[in-house]
């Protein structure tokens, strides 16, 4: 048995070097382990071997360039072979994957956390869907009982604008001041005040708005406001799939306004091409929703950001503008402006 004993140093990051066939892709991991070690420290410290190539700790070494980091603890393993260290860089990989949740323990301990929005770190409150979804037996199935979704056509087809049939969203005369949390956070949010929930959260948290309106349709009610789901435009995706996000969003936009509720339209785009339709179904003169989420990572993005938001800006006319992520400088004069800050970032203010 390998020396259970560990010299943990602070080591300059430059002098760690990742391992160049690292088989793990963890790009996606890299913002919530950033937050992660911004949030809680650094409690796990990177593996190296001797010549201060990363074993165990390619993600937190990315996150830690990231946050600007100097130097970073390290644990230098002297005592493994070079056939070692590859081995324990796959095991320490592959144990990991081979553990699961316990549903019922894992919902209970997220609902407990209410001072830090958990989708920083990766987490969501679907597990709850669990309780939302009845587990058919298909042989069992009854098929006269069976009721086809139709994308929700047989719930609403609403009158459409612009070339595709884009439902309109109406939206609300004025922003009054209230707390933000993101649509994750409603299962656990327990707060009486007046509240409005964004989506400005990975789509695969509120999908399920698309494939369960009617569960979670109550559960919006209970906020003052609420943005429009904000499905991925992305220039890469097919033009078809970036047209029906913009549709998917506006559908149910207008659904939850249908229902009484008050919908702040999510504003997004992509290259300019996009602006001939991502403007479809939007009120005019009235408040919107936009991310900068990602816009400062490279000139591109933050030039093809600003190109859409003069373009939403001459046709839409917003009299507010909720605005979700880093600001930038070029826009900071804009009186219109409403920073949004995440339920964890207002949370340490205070």
């Amino acid at each position: 048995m390998k020396s259970m004993g560990m010299k943990v140093e602070m080591m300059d990051i430059n002098q760690i070097h990742p391992f160049e066939n690292n088989p793990r892709i963890n790009d996606q991991a890299v913002e919530k382990t950033a937050n992660s070690i911004r949030d809680f420290g650094f409690k796990q410290p990177i593996v190296v071997d001797k010549d201060m190539v990363v074993i165990v700790g390619h993600t937190r070494l990315k996150a830690s360039q990231q946050l600007g980091l100097k130097q970073v603890p390290v644990v230098i393993a002297y005592d493994l072979t070079e056939q070692e260290a590859k081995a324990y860089r796959l095991a320490d990989n592959r144990t990991g994957e081979l553990a699961e949740w316990d549903i019922s323990l894992l919902d209970s301990e997220l609902a407990d956390i209410r001072e830090l929005d958990m989708s920083d770190y990766g987490f969501t409150d679907s597990l709850e869907d669990a309780e939302d979804i009845d587990i058919v037996d298909q042989d069992e199935e009854d098929d006269t009982e069976f009721t086809p979704n139709f994308l929700n056509a047989q719930k609403q087809i609403f009158e459409g604008v612009g070339e595709y049939d884009i439902p309109q969203i109406r939206g609300v005369d004025h922003i009054e001041e209230v707390d933000w949390i993101s649509f994750n956070m409603l299962n656990s949010y327990k707060s009486e005040q007046p509240f409005g929930v964004h989506h400005f959260i990975d789509d695969y948290q509120f999908e399920r708005e698309w494939s369960q309106i009617e569960v979670q349709l109550p559960r919006l009610q209970r906020a003052k406001y609420v943005t429009s789901p904000d499905f991925s435009i992305y220039t890469d995706f097919p033009k078809a799939m970036q047209i029906w996000n913009h549709y998917r969003k506006h559908w149910i936009g207008a659904y939850l306004e249908a229902h009484g509720l008050a919908v702040i339209p999510t504003i997004a785009w992509g290259d300019e091409s996009s602006f001939d339709w991502c403007f479809d179904g939007e009120p005019v003169g009235k408040p919107v929703a936009v991310s900068s989420v990602g816009v400062m990572n490279n000139p591109e993005t933050k030039d093809m950001f600003l190109e859409g938001y003069v373009a939403m800006v001459e046709r839409l006319r917003p009299s507010q503008i909720l605005f979700y992520g880093e600001m930038i400088p070029e826009l900071e004069s804009d009186e219109t402006i409403i920073p949004v800050k995440s339920f964890t970032n207002k949370w340490r203010e205070d």
